[in-house]
């Protein structure tokens, strides 16, 4: 009797010790699942900026190795359409409209549930990022997606236990990767709901067999794991119970090393997974967490290592603000070096305007004008540097405005009866490619004013970028020149014709002049774009 009693107690618990086996590797399955999402978000926010800039490629190829699970890197704009992508080509809709309207609403990190990718064609998970306008607007997102199958596939490579089945769920009921189950019960969704996020379902009728079956929830998205292994029965645990009354002493053993084993992993191997989670966090740069606080209950020596990581992290932090501290002092001194220059050069100015003054020839005067024009659009180039918040670059908008604006005033537009106009569109450039360009957009303005007529006519400016083409074009329409038979010589002959052909050449452009059917002079200089490979990486 008193065997069979005990044959009992012992099946009832080693029933019950299976399902919490089953329990912790969810558990371990949950936090190894939930740590690679939190990587590729992290992932996903690092790279913002080239992703960004249509380095969707790009990234795709740096995190394929790290992230084996990532099907495809999107940028999708504030319309919820593709601009970039990793996979096929760009102009399809987000598949999710609800997860793109909660980053609209605010949300800065949304998960969605599966859905087949409209390019791969492959069941996929979502992780968008909400993308903001300098402003703080609402400006699209940049997304991942996750193979379903890959994901899982990574789980089954984590999993501990004898057979164990693991795989990915979605909210439609769908399951991915799993040899058993391809579609788990509705109902189990609400009973998920009842006990915050996990719920275990002993004994589930699955096919031809039984199963123990434990679904949890990954954080806040449509995200499910799901583990399944053959139930014992009761009547198995029961022949094996019997043993007990003869075997006890090697029962005795084999529960010693259990616990030897229990112990080793709750009290060194969850810590030791900790600390790797720790050291992932501080390599993507964040540096506010400390480990120290969520380690008072470890051991010593795991405490102790804890803390010295507190302590690197610290210092790490203190260094990189001395290194940002740094790099403001550098650009304050470019800053101030680029406002004497400018200040240098208008004091050059000035005594071109004094020499002026005492020169009678007509000649002589308009070659001291000439010089003046030039030496003033290098000083906005100085000007725009810096008051610029990049320092590398120009952009390209603000600084012709202020320039034909100054040329308007300084050629005396208003005088001459000319009507100038101007159309910009924005684009940033190197600084070094700033004053080629003034002084190109100079001499194309003047010339436009020396070979029109004495009286009247008007001046058009227009800047466009084609995307398609990769190309910034500076087009001058001139309606005040009236187009003979000289044009293409006065054109090939005068120095500032020489000037804008030399630096159309520094720019690498493609310079282009003639009349345009409508009896308009047209000037236009055409500037490849920077490729990728040259642009700055930008490093967090």
């Amino acid at each position: 009797m008193l065997s069979g009693i005990q044959a009992w107690i012992n099946a009832e618990q080693s029933l019950d010790q299976r399902r919490l086996e089953l329990i912790d590797a969810a558990d371990d399955a949950i936090d190894d699942l939930a740590q690679t999402l939190a990587t590729a978000e992290s992932y996903l926010q690092f790279f913002e900026p080239e992703i960004l800039e249509g380095g969707c490629g790009e990234v795709f190829e740096r995190l394929s190795t790290v992230i084996p699970s990532l099907n495809n890197v999107v940028r999708f704009n504030i319309d919820g359409i593709s601009e970039c992508t990793a996979i096929g080509e760009p102009g399809f809709p987000i598949t999710r409209p609800a997860a793109f309207e909660r980053l609209r609403l605010g949300a800065e990190i949304v998960r969605t549930d599966a859905f087949e990718g409209p390019v791969s064609h492959t069941q996929l998970f979502a992780i968008h990022s909400r993308v903001e306008t300098a402003f703080g607007a609402f400006d699209g997102s940049v997304s991942f997606g996750i193979n379903a199958e890959r994901l899982a596939e990574f789980l089954h490579n984590r999993v501990r236990g004898d057979n164990i089945d693991i795989s990915i769920a979605s909210t439609d009921g769908r399951v991915f990767g799993s040899s058993v189950i391809s579609q788990f019960e509705p109902d189990w969704l609400n009973e998920l709901e009842t006990n915050e996020g996990n719920a275990l379902f002993p004994d589930v009728q699955i096919g031809d067999e039984r199963h123990d079956v434990v679904i949890e929830r990954i954080g806040q998205g449509g995200v499910y794991v799901l583990l399944t292994r053959p139930s014992p029965g009761l009547f198995s645990e029961f022949a094996i119970a019997p043993a007990s009354a003869i075997g006890l002493p090697f029962l005795a053993f084999l529960l010693v090393l259990a616990a030897v084993w229990v112990a080793v992993d709750r009290l060194v191997l969850k810590w030791l997974a900790r600390l790797k989670r720790i050291a992932f966090i501080y390599g993507a740069g964040r540096y506010k967490i400390r480990a120290g606080e969520s380690f008072s209950s470890a051991p010593e020596e795991i405490l102790e290592l804890a803390l010295t990581l507190d302590q690197m992290a610290e210092k790490i932090e203190s260094r990189d603000g001395s290194l940002r501290e740094a790099l403001g002092k550098r650009d304050a001194a470019v800053r101030e070096i680029h406002h004497r220059v400018k200040n240098n050069l208008q004091i050059v100015t000035s005594f071109l305007n004094l020499q002026s003054r005492q020169v009678s020839d007509q000649g002589a005067k308009s070659a001291l004008a000439s010089a003046r024009h030039r030496i003033d659009a290098l000083s906005i180039v100085h000007q725009t540097l810096y008051q610029h918040e990049r320092l590398e670059a120009v952009s390209l908008k603000p600084f012709l405005d202020g320039l034909l604006n100054h040329l308007s005033e300084a050629l005396g537009f208003e005088d001459t009866g000319i009507e100038a106009s101007w159309d910009l569109q924005d684009a940033d450039r190197d600084a070094d490619d700033a004053i080629p360009l003034a002084l190109f957009a100079l001499e194309a303005v003047t010339n436009a004013i020396k070979h029109g007529p004495t009286f009247g006519g008007k001046i058009h400016i227009e800047m466009t970028r084609d995307a398609e083409a990769r190309m910034l074009n500076l087009k001058i329409t001139n309606t005040a020149r009236p187009v003979g038979e000289d044009d293409e010589e006065s054109n090939s002959t005068g120095l500032g014709s020489k000037l804008m052909t030399a630096f159309s050449r520094q720019l690498r452009g493609e310079l282009s002049s003639g009349p345009d059917g409508n009896g308009n002079y047209v000037v236009q200089l055409s500037i490849p774009e920077p490729t990728e490979a040259k642009k700055p990486f930008s490093a967090v």
